[in-house]
């Protein structure tokens, strides 16, 4: 028999500790109820990004829910989100810089983090909009974390699938075998022979290095990321210290095969206000794998964490 979990304020400890969920036991449980029908449609345009001009999709009206995606992903990514949260928010979804048809500048210096930031700071400015329910996996979960961290005032609230933080990411790929092996795939993107895929950039711009193994982490310096992640931004911080207080949901499929579990254990030292769901059966793209479970929880973080 499964519990049936008490209204979101109740349940907040439970959830904040890692609760598991699967597909199948949160379609039993007596939460979240339908509501109406979604709209439909979805308008297409670009936006001025930080030096490159962004694609995107958006659909319905009210407060600004921004999905940014991942490697080898596009907007696509959240097609089920949008329908559902178009209803009474607007939705925006934009391919990231290198990602067609997004421009896809081929310095790596144009994939490093100030630039990242500088264009989730130019959709609010595209979508005048002061404030966001920020969405991201991914590298698009990589860069919502620092960016909420740095600009909280332009966050409402913070929703994370499978996206390492920026300094846990650091510490298990220097403490950890396993993440070590499961993030190798880095290693090649950093190595490749041009002409290689624009968007390995984002590796190789990233500060972060993975080690190929435990013995080689114990040579490898610690970056300093706050210096790398803000240097040069068109906006200055209201703080560098990589902590998110903002409200936070992470939902973690527990199959993921890169972002492993490690990436969760201490994760509230940096967002001290994390809600954390672990979905037991879903891997790295849980919106896509688990749509209702993923919206329905989305739904009820919104309608009732604190602002």
């Amino acid at each position: 028999m499964h519990p049936v979990l008490q209204p979101f304020l109740d349940r907040r400890h439970l959830l904040a500790a890692g609760s598991r969920l699967s597909l199948a036991s949160l379609a039993s449980l007596a939460i979240w109820p339908r509501q109406a029908r979604s709209q439909s449609g979805l308008a297409e345009g670009y936006a001025e990004g930080d030096g490159v001009k962004l694609y995107f999709v958006r659909a319905g009206e009210g407060e600004l829910m921004l999905f940014l995606h991942g490697a080898q992903d596009s907007w696509t990514l959240y097609k089920s989100q949008l329908a559902e949260f178009s209803r009474d928010h607007m939705v925006a979804a934009p391919n990231l810089r290198g990602f067609s048809p997004s421009d896809q500048p081929t310095a790596v210096e144009a994939y490093a983090m100030p630039r990242l930031l500088g264009d989730v700071h130019a959709l609010l400015r595209h979508f005048r909009k002061e404030r966001c329910v920020l969405v991201g996996n991914d590298w698009g979960g990589y860069v919502a974390w620092v960016f909420a961290s740095a600009y909280p005032g332009r966050v409402e609230r913070l929703v994370i699938l499978n996206a390492p933080h920026p300094a846990i990411f650091l510490r298990e790929i220097r403490n950890s075998a396993a993440q070590i092996q499961a993030s190798q795939y880095e290693r090649e993107h950093n190595d490749a022979v041009a002409p290689y895929p624009s968007w390995y950039n984002y590796y190789r711009a990233d500060p972060i290095k993975v080690p190929s193994s435990l013995s080689d982490a114990a040579h490898m310096d610690m970056p300093d990321l706050a210096a790398r992640f803000f240097a040069g931004v068109a906006e200055p911080p209201a703080t560098t210290s990589l902590r998110v207080d903002v409200p936070t949901l992470v939902l973690w499929g527990m199959k993921d095969p890169v972002c492993l579990s490690g990436q969760l254990d201490g994760l509230h030292d940096y967002a001290p206000n994390a809600v954390v769901i672990r979905i037991d059966d879903a891997g790295h793209r849980p919106m896509q794998s688990h749509p209702a479970l993923v919206n329905r929880a989305i739904r009820d973080f919104l309608q009732h964490a604190p602002r």
